[in-house]
C-alpha cells in the first residue's frame, strides 16, 4: 500500500469531516435555542412585571401630581378656590363639562386628600395667601386635650402651659403656644411662621418636647427681642387685613370683588336648579352649549336671567369672550347641586322624623309606559 502523503481529502474523509461538522453546528444550535429561549422567557416575565410596576408607580404619580396641584386651592377655603380658578383658567367656551369615570374618582380621591394649613407640620410649605389666611384666623387649638402621651420619663404636655402667670398673680392667655397632637411638641406660632430663616429655639422650628423643662423654656422665649417682634408683626398685619389696608390692598380688594362675583353666581345657579327640580323638570337637552337649540331648561334659564340680571350678564359674556374656563355649568356641576339639595332635604326629614314621636309617609306612584307602579 502506498504511503504516498496525499495532496487532498479521499471521499470518505470529506464525508466523515462533513458529518462531525453538520453534528457540531447541530449541537450548538440545540444549545443556543435552549438559551435564547431562556433568555426571551425571563425578558417576557420582567418586562410585564416592570409594565405592571410602572403602572402602579404612574397612577401614584397621577394622583400625587393632582393632589399637590389642588391642595393650595382646598386649602385656601372654597371662596379662594374659586376666584384662583377665575383667574388660573382661560382655555375654551365648550360647556359640555361631562365628566368621565376616571375624573370622579380622581375627585373622589382629590377630596380625601386636605392639608389642614393649622398643623404646625404644613406650615413650612404656605404660600403667601394661606399665610395670610392663617394670620387672620390665628391658630387653633384643640381644647379637648388637657393632657399628652407620656414620654420615656412619664411626662407629659399639660394644657395648663396655655395659660401665662404674671408676677402680680393676673393670668393670661399664650394665644402663640400650639401643641400637636401628631408630633407631641408645641410650637410658636408667631415664631415658625414670620420667621426668616432659620429662628432661634425648638419652639420656632421642629417644636418643643421636653415636658421638664417647658416652663422654663416658655418664659425664656415669651420675653426674647425676637418673638416679640414677631408677635407685633402678627397683630399688626393681621389688624392691616382686617382694614384691607396692607402693601398689596389692591390686589386684596380685586381678590374680595372676585369672591363676591362668584357667590352671587353660584347662588343663582342654584335657585335654578333648586326650581327644575322643584318642578320635576328636565335639566338637560341634547346640546350643552349657551344660545344654541335644544340645550336644556337649565342653560335656557341661564340665558333668560343673563337678558336683565347683572351677574348672570356679567358671567355669560365672560364665557362667550373664553375669558373663562371654569363656569359652573355642566352637568357635572348640575348632579352635584342635585346630590347636595337632596342630602341636604333628607337629613331635615329624618331629623323632623327623630323628633317626632309618630310620623306617616304618603306614596304618591305613577304608571309607566308597561301600566307598572
Amino acid at each position: 500500500m502506498s504511503s504516498r502523503n496525499r495532496k487532498y481529502d479521499s471521499g470518505y474523509e470529506k464525508r466523515k469531516k462533513k458529518q462531525r461538522l453538520e453534528a457540531a453546528a447541530q449541537s450548538q444550535k440545540g444549545a443556543l435555542d435552549r438559551f435564547v429561549m431562556k433568555e426571551s422567557q425571563f425578558n417576557s416575565e420582567n418586562q410585564t412585571a416592570a409594565a405592571n410596576v410602572d403602572g402602579v408607580h404612574s397612577d401614584d404619580a397621577k394622583i400625587a401630581i393632582e393632589v399637590e396641584a389642588h391642595a393650595a386651592e382646598i386649602v385656601q377655603g372654597d371662596d379662594t378656590n374659586i376666584a384662583d380658578e377665575v383667574s388660573g383658567h382661560t382655555d375654551g367656551v365648550d360647556l359640555s363639562l361631562d365628566r368621565s369615570p376616571s375624573t370622579e374618582s380622581n375627585n373622589d380621591i382629590n377630596t380625601s386628600f386636605q392639608p389642614d394649613i393649622f398643623d404646625p407640620r404644613t406650615w413650612d410649605a404656605l404660600d403667601l395667601k394661606m399665610i395670610d389666611i392663617l394670620v387672620q384666623k390665628g391658630p387653633k387649638r384643640d381644647l379637648s386635650i388637657e393632657k399628652g402621651p407620656k414620654d420615656k420619663l412619664s411626662r407629659k404636655f399639660s394644657a395648663v402651659s396655655y395659660t401665662r402667670v404674671l408676677s402680680n398673680g393676673e393670668k393670661c392667655d399664650r394665644e402663640w403656644l400650639v401643641y400637636s397632637k401628631e408630633l407631641d411638641r408645641v410650637f410658636c406660632f408667631c415664631c415658625k411662621l414670620l420667621r426668616k430663616g432659620y429662628g432661634k429655639g425648638q419652639l420656632a422650628n421642629e417644636g418643643f418636647n421636653d415636658w421638664y423643662h417647658l416652663g422654663t423654656r416658655l418664659k425664656e422665649h415669651e420675653t426674647s427681642t425676637e418673638h416679640v417682634m414677631n408677635m407685633a408683626t402678627w397683630y399688626d398685619l393681621r389688624l392691616r387685613l382686617q382694614k384691607n389696608q396692607t402693601i398689596d390692598k389692591v390686589a386684596q380688594r380685586k381678590l374680595q370683588k372676585e369672591r363676591d362675583h362668584w357667590r352671587k353666581v353660584l347662588f343663582r345657579i342654584i335657585l335654578i336648579v333648586k326650581f327644575l327640580a322643584e318642578h320635576n323638570l328636565a335639566f338637560r337637552g341634547s346640546n350643552s352649549k349657551l344660545y344654541q337649540d335644544s340645550n336644556g331648561n337649565f342653560l335656557g334659564l341661564i340665558q333668560m336671567l343673563a337678558e336683565f340680571n347683572p351677574v348672570i350678564q356679567q358671567h355669560v359674556q365672560r364665557i362667550t369672550n373664553d375669558e373663562i374656563h371654569i363656569h359652573y355649568l355642566g352637568p357635572g356641576i348640575q348632579n352635584e347641586l342635585i346630590n347636595l339639595i337632596a342630602a341636604a332635604i333628607r337629613s331635615q326629614i329624618i331629623g323632623k322624623v327623630k323628633e317626632a314621636k309618630y310620623f306617616s309617609v304618603i306614596f304618591d306612584c305613577t304608571p309607566d309606559a308597561s301600566h307598572q307602579e
